[in-house]
């Protein structure tokens, strides 16, 4: 089994190209959408939610007014 000399194939050079796209489809959806796993709890907009660094969010109905 050799390591060296390794030669890239277009088949390398598509795979990597895929894993690049796929990558910068990621960061792209997390900078233009920050928040939008924390504003997905299920709940109406009458509850207020917020996340904890341990653990599920922590959310309170808001008082009616």
């Amino acid at each position: 089994m050799r390591f060296f000399p390794w030669y890239l194939t277009r088949k390398d050079v598509l795979g990597g190209l895929f894993v690049l796209a796929v990558l910068c489809l990621l960061i792209f959806t997390y900078i233009r959408f920050p928040g939008f796993v924390a504003q997905t709890t299920g709940f109406g907009p009458d509850w207020d939610c917020k996340s904890v660094p341990q653990g599920d969010p922590i959310c309170v109905k808001k008082i009616a007014r």
